[in-house]
């Protein structure tokens, strides 16, 4: 019966998700936004809903705060390799979609708050306000600057393959609905998930890595490949990086209602969580690399594809890995 509720929930997240995501490519046809700003910060952010209300739901109802950590770092992995699969897939278009330079900031920020998380993760001394650590105000200031510095106005952004259908007041009204349910199937799918760890005995953070992370990152999934398909490449990108970064705010609120009765820490230590933070952290860095690579080797298309197979290929395989270790280890 768990099983079958997972499956018919996750299904229903997928639906909702490709609904959003033709959405806001109909938003980027219809409005003058950037594709990086409707990607990385309007989608992002609701495509991160289900991390969203599973951790405050595993925090404030479950009091499985070790859960809160590997759901938003197992996304985050995840979300990596879809964006890994889709630079395989899509190789023989992607290298000349004139990827934006602000991807380099969703990575940068991105990086620096693994940093931050993987202080408090690995020392013992890392300071704390009482329940709240240090590391939370950090990422929340990093990413209140990561919206201050993404581009809002329009740079000729792809076109998408099929015509606006809809008026802007209607996108934005079934645009809202869609984002409704998908929160009520977040918060239906973290209750099956643990229901599920705990028939299958599953550790916590791996659960919320596996069952959780996977789960609540169906969204950025659906709407990811929906908008590669269009060829929308910038605001797929924006999508998961954007996405990847507002997860780790999540923490941040995580980390804020920790004070609750029988509530552990958030940033917890143990095999997973270690290698949720090095993979993460180095796959962040490739993406970088490649990007970086795409903006000096303009027209080095050869190289290009070779980088961004490259690349791809160390995305899937770090998730791969991640899961591998977790199950020997």
């Amino acid at each position: 019966m768990v099983y079958f509720l997972y499956i018919v929930l996750a299904a229903i997240v997928v639906f909702l998700s490709i609904k959003l995501a033709k959405y806001v490519d109909w938003l980027d046809k219809s409005t003058n936004i950037s594709g990086a700003f409707i990607g990385g910060v309007m989608l992002a952010a609701v495509t991160s809903l289900p991390e969203l209300f599973t951790s405050i739901s595993a925090t404030l109802f479950l009091h499985q705060n070790e859960l809160v950590l590997g759901n938003i770092l197992g996304s985050n992995l995840f979300n990596f390799a879809v964006i890994g699969l889709s630079l395989v897939v899509f190789i023989k278009s992607v290298y000349s979609a004139g990827l934006k330079k602000v991807h380099l900031l969703s990575l940068g920020m991105m990086i620096a708050m693994y940093v931050f998380v993987a202080l408090d993760v690995f020392l013992d001394v890392w300071p704390k306000i009482g329940w709240f650590s240090l590391s939370s105000p950090i990422i929340l200031a990093l990413y209140i600057a990561y919206l201050f510095l993404t581009p809002k106005k329009e740079e000729a952004e792809e076109n998408a393959s099929d015509e606006v259908t809809l008026s802007l007041k209607q996108i934005i009204i079934r645009f809202v609905i869609c984002a409704v349910l998908l929160v009520a199937a977040s918060i239906a799918i973290t209750y099956v998930s643990d229901w599920m760890a705990r028939e299958l005995g599953l550790g916590m953070t791996f659960a919320g890595a596996l069952l959780l992370g996977v789960a609540t990152s169906l969204p950025e999934t659906a709407s990811t490949l929906s908008l590669c398909k269009r060829k929308n490449y910038n605001a797929a990108f924006g999508n998961i990086l954007g996405s990847n970064v507002f997860n780790c705010t999540i923490l941040v609120i995580a980390d804020l209602l920790s004070f609750t009765s029988g509530a552990t820490d958030v940033y917890t230590f143990n095999v997973s969580s270690q290698l949720l933070i090095i993979l993460g952290g180095a796959v962040a860095a490739l993406f970088a690399a490649m990007l970086g690579i795409f903006a000096i080797r303009r027209d080095g298309r050869i190289f290009k594809r070779i980088s961004a197979g490259t690349v791809g290929v160390c995305a899937v395989a770090a998730y791969i890995i991640f899961t591998a270790l977790s199950l020997v280890l």
